[in-house]
């Protein structure tokens, strides 16, 4: 049975995205689903820097057999890919620094990953999406920086994208997790400053996800953070997999543009 919480959840993502369209609400082909076509799951995006560690990271919860998500390795949803921009003005995707009008830090974008949720299980799931979230930050309370404060400006700003935003029936999972005294701000415009100890928080209808390049998925990271070097398993075997079972496309944009840090990761080349 749908739960109240998940009942209200499908009020915000069957909106049609077809009125009041802005730059963000513009439809596009490189993300799995569009707002409203499939109730009974609830997707959610996260950024807080290199979206490469925290794909990993999302990995790991979704896979824990005793969490909430349980799933089977293929079956994990964390995608890597691009939100809280605007709609690029050619084509239908959001590149990695392609240097034209997809680009996602010229569109406004962050580094992000999608995760789906069961929508029976929203709240639960959703909760130890964000518990890790907030966890992986570093500093003391109230001032709280990235993993990876290496990275700095807009496209690797921290942000959550809830179906609604802070109006989202989920928003007040996010803000019970957040026990840093991290600052959540609304976000109304697509792009954000980069900001310490700031979350931005989006309606990922307004400013829906866009799905990153396939050699980006399921990528080891640039440095020896939690996990490193990623087993194959997961950097070859689920990768091969997710991509024979049309999880892993590509979006059009170009591949390859960032080598592969094969010093660190022991499936260089998969």
């Amino acid at each position: 049975m749908i739960s109240s919480l998940a009942l209200a959840l499908v009020h915000h993502t069957s909106r049609s995205v077809s009125s009041s369209v802005t730059a963000g609400d513009m439809p596009h082909t490189n993300s799995p689903a569009q707002p409203g076509t499939n109730t009974s799951t609830i997707e959610v995006y996260f950024g807080n820097g290199c979206y490469w560690e925290r794909q990993w990271a999302y990995y790991v919860v979704e896979t824990d057999a005793t969490g909430p998500f349980a799933r089977q390795p293929n079956a994990f949803t964390a995608k890597v890919g691009y939100g809280g921009g605007s709609a690029p003005p050619e084509g239908d995707a959001v590149c990695y620094h392609s240097g034209d009008g997809r680009d996602y830090s010229a569109l406004g974008h962050a580094e992000v990953n999608r995760i789906s949720l069961d929508s029976d299980k929203a709240s639960t799931q959703l909760r130890a999406l964000a518990v890790d979230f907030f966890a992986s930050f570093l500093g003391p309370h109230g001032g709280r920086i990235r993993p990876d404060p290496m990275d700095a400006g807009s496209p690797y700003r921290s942000v959550i994208g809830l179906p609604g935003g802070t109006a989202s029936p989920l928003y007040e999972v996010i803000t019970a997790a957040n026990t840093f005294g991290m600052a959540l701000k609304p976000a109304t415009a697509g792009g954000g400053a980069d900001e310490v100890n700031t979350v931005w928080v989006y309606s990922s209808e307004t400013f829906p996800f866009w799905d990153g390049e396939v050699y980006h998925q399921c990528h080891c990271d640039f440095r020896m953070t939690a996990g490193m070097p990623y087993p194959q398993s997961y950097t070859r075997d689920v990768w091969n997999a997710k991509k024979a079972a049309g999880d892993f496309v590509p979006t059009g944009c170009p591949e390859g543009v960032m080598p592969h840090p094969g010093q660190m990761c022991p499936s260089f080349g998969r």
